[in-house]
């Protein structure tokens, strides 16, 4: 396919399959479209797709397939770059995924950015389609797509809180806010998506979806809420109503984890409760970096590590990523991914190694 001079509004999405996994995508922070505002925004009727910023990163030396999606892209394995010899290992680039938006126009004065989604294995991604106008999940090895929400009007995409995908790449999900909260399950395999209607908020899926940990109430205010364990079915298997903070749940659905500060040490921590129970597993101290860092949770990098970033105070920047053993809390920097990769990062947590 030829790149014309202006690729986002003339291009058509047809994929094609592509082996190599993705190992994180990124908005670039030299992003033409930095932030929403009403001047920027297109002329016509809400919701418009206003931002696609979003880049797949991928390695094409973990693929020997094929690697052909459908859109233009460079590739650099080995040879010279800015006159210094570089390896055959060196073979990443930088894909446009020019379907997948970033931002999206709600009304005449609002706007909203939109998160994407990655499988651990690299190889499946969740999204908001600009031409579908819909939430999709993408397999890339078959180029398979599957619809993983009905269009949304702009009511509808305010609505929105979260997305995510199970560990095993076969369950995905959105969740809705507003006046009718819901959980939208799907199964990649099937197409068949289970509407779980009172949940708001989805704090993570167990493998094959078995168990999915969600919240009832979304005020917006940061405190700690009451969760809820449920089965696919919607049967509710645990809620807790002490109100605690949960960040994450295991991909074996036995544990979740949150980081805490210790407003006494100034320390933070790393919590794991028992998922049924909510008591307290283990409190592991997190040791970073020698200076003052404020830890952030990404995800699963594998069932026993979490990915943490450590920000610099205030938000001025990061100090990189690392993986933490959520039964030691021993930690070790991913070297696979630079401390500025781009202003939002999602993570393909397995294909990033030290």
């Amino acid at each position: 396919m030829n790149q014309d001079a202006s690729p986002r509004s003339t291009w058509e999405w047809t994929p094609e399959p592509f082996d190599p996994p993705v190992q994180y995508a990124f908005i670039p922070e030299n992003s033409s479209c930095p932030g929403w505002s009403p001047d920027a925004a297109e002329e016509g009727e809400p919701p418009l797709v206003t931002c696609t910023e979003w880049r797949l990163h991928v390695n094409l030396k973990l693929g020997r397939g094929r690697q052909d999606i459908g859109v233009p892209y460079g590739v650099g394995c080995g040879g010279y770059r800015k006159g210094v010899s570089v390896g055959d290992d060196d073979c990443t680039s930088n894909i446009d995924l020019y379907d997948a938006a970033s931002q999206i126009q709600l009304n005449d004065t609002e706007g909203r950015r939109v998160t994407l989604r990655i499988t651990r294995d690299g190889h499946r991604i969740a999204y908001f389609s600009k031409k579908y106008m819909q939430f999709v999940g993408w397999d890339l090895p078959t180029a398979q797509r599957k619809a993983t929400s009905p269009r949304l009007d702009a009511q509808a995409l305010g609505d929105v809180r979260d997305l995510d995908i199970s560990p095993d790449g076969e369950f995905f999900a959105v969740s809705f806010a507003g006046s009718r909260p819901r959980l939208l399950i799907t199964e990649f395999a099937t197409g068949q998506t289970t509407t779980l209607q009172g949940f708001c908020a989805i704090i993570g899926m167990s493998h094959d979806a078995a168990r999915i940990a969600a919240q009832r109430t979304c005020s917006g205010i940061s405190e700690p809420s009451t969760v809820t364990i449920l089965k696919r079915d919607g049967a509710v298997i645990s809620e807790r109503r002490e109100g605690y903070s949960a960040e994450s749940l295991s991909p074996d659905g036995q544990f979740l984890v949150d980081i805490q500060a210790d407003a006494g040490d100034g320390d933070e921590y790393l919590v794991t409760r028992d998922v049924m129970t909510g008591k307290i597993i283990r409190k592991l101290k997190l040791h970073l970096l020698s200076e003052p860092s404020d830890a952030v949770g990404h995800g699963w990098l594998t069932d026993d590590e979490y990915i943490v970033e450590a920000e610099a105070p205030e938000g001025d920047g990061s100090f990189g990523y690392y993986r933490v053993n959520v039964h030691s809390g021993v930690s070790h920097r991913i070297r696979d991914l630079g401390l500025h990769p781009g202003n939002t990062v999602s993570l393909g947590s397995a294909l990033i190694r030290d």
